[in-house]
């Protein structure tokens, strides 16, 4: 069983043919019980003879008959791809620090851009976390909103709002001190619209730390203790309550980062997808403490201990992504764009 990928070359060398590949992602989404996706039995037959395709199975249930693969009812539904491609794919989206384009990973997996653009968009739907898998968050929870975009490009006599009059896209974002946080677009910032979503999201014993946004004093009432911080007095962090939101703002900065440095431009179609994939490299990673020694000019040695998140083994990933694979199909619409049946 593979329990490591160092690089897309390493994969090609675990995996020399694509019955390899096949037999991961059987592992992966299937475990020790193989099930249809079809009607969710776990009884079902291998099917063998020379005109059938490999990996093809058939639904034991009188009722049901159906046959299917492992990509059966997945965004790899139908694919004409070397599995490899796929596998690689998700080791290229998951190492990387802020993202990868598609132009740049249709040059490195050898396809053309708007295959890799679906690519792309096939692992980002695997890392919506619809179901709620991951838990609410809990401890000392810091909350902002984030307004997603760059400086808008520069018209003649249009004058463009600042601030809270902006008409970029809103995320509303949480960020537990224990290292997981939620990110989802939002119509507006009041509290009517973020009260159900951080009611959802985070345990009622939690400790809420918000800026001084009037939407969220009927909010914090929910919780066990609400502590603000305010930034236009120039107070970012309260060392009596150890109040601050430098959780959820570095949050935010790696969402402009992405940005910035990666996708340019993010529409607000797919917007959701993107921070999806970028909150899922947030929420898979462990702390590691690191104890550093230094010795002055003087002969006087100190001890210095520092905390480094450092992302979960990628294998670990692609088997968290592909568990929940099951009823996720995407196809393709005739205008190249995305559908889900």
């Amino acid at each position: 069983m593979i329990t490591e990928l160092k690089s897309v070359h390493d994969i090609w060398k675990r995996m020399p043919t694509e019955r390899h590949a096949r037999l991961f992602l059987e592992n992966a989404i299937w475990g020790d019980d193989r099930f249809c996706p079809h009607c969710g039995s776990l009884s079902s037959r291998p099917l063998r003879s020379a005109s059938v395709r490999p990996g093809l199975y058939q639904c034991a249930e009188r009722d049901c008959r159906s046959q299917f693969t492992v990509t059966t009812k997945t965004p790899l539904h139908a694919t004409k791809l070397d599995l490899r491609i796929w596998i690689a794919a998700m080791f290229l989206v998951l190492t990387s620090s802020k993202g990868i384009s598609s132009v740049v990973m249709s040059r490195l997996l050898g396809v053309n851009q708007k295959t890799a653009w679906k690519l792309g968009h096939a692992i980002r739907e695997l890392m919506d976390d619809r179901h709620g898998v991951a838990g609410r968050l809990s401890g000392v929870v810091e909350v902002d909103e984030a307004f997603i975009g760059g400086k808008p490009k520069f018209r003649h006599g249009v004058k463009n709002k600042r601030g809270r009059g902006t008409g970029k896209p809103i995320a509303l974002v949480a960020a537990a001190r224990n290292g997981q946080a939620r990110a989802v677009l939002i119509p507006n910032a009041q509290g009517g619209t973020m009260k159900p979503i951080m009611k959802g999201w985070i345990d009622p014993n939690s400790v809420l730390i918000t800026d001084k946004n009037s939407s969220y004093r009927k909010i914090g009432a929910s919780f066990a203790n609400h502590f603000t911080v305010q930034h236009n007095k120039r107070e970012y962090a309260n060392r009596k309550t150890g109040a601050h939101i430098n959780t959820a703002e570095a949050v935010n900065a790696v969402v402009q980062r992405a940005l910035i440095g990666v996708y340019h431009r993010l529409g607000h179609k797919h917007l959701q997808r993107y921070l999806d994939e970028i909150l899922w490299r947030w929420n898979h990673r462990v702390p590691e403490t690191k104890v550093r020694k230094r010795k002055s000019c003087s002969g006087f040695r100190s001890t210095e201990t520092t905390t480094v998140w450092k992302p979960i083994p990628v294998v670990d990933q692609m088997r968290g992504l592909l568990c929940g694979a099951v009823g996720r199909e995407m196809r393709r619409t005739p205008a190249w764009g995305l559908r889900w049946p």
